[in-house]
């Protein structure tokens, strides 16, 4: 009977083992997608940001011009 109940623990063991590897695969490729998001926001963030920082005074020198005088 032990090595029955031994044989079952290696079992549960191994099945445990396997479910931690898979998660932790899953969560290495989460963290890779993750990443790559990140890095392709970093980028468009770098190649509108400069565009936006010369816009911005004209544009609210724009709006300033529109709104109603207080």
């Amino acid at each position: 009977m032990e090595n029955e109940d031994l044989a079952a623990l290696l079992g549960s063991a191994q099945q445990v083992l396997h479910l931690l590897v898979t998660t932790m695969e899953g969560a290495a490729e989460a963290m890779q997608n993750i990443n790559s998001a990140a890095v392709r926001i970093n980028s468009l963030l770098d190649e509108i940001e400069e565009p936006l920082r010369t816009v911005l005074p004209f544009l609210a020198q724009a709006a300033q011009q529109f709104r109603p005088n207080s």
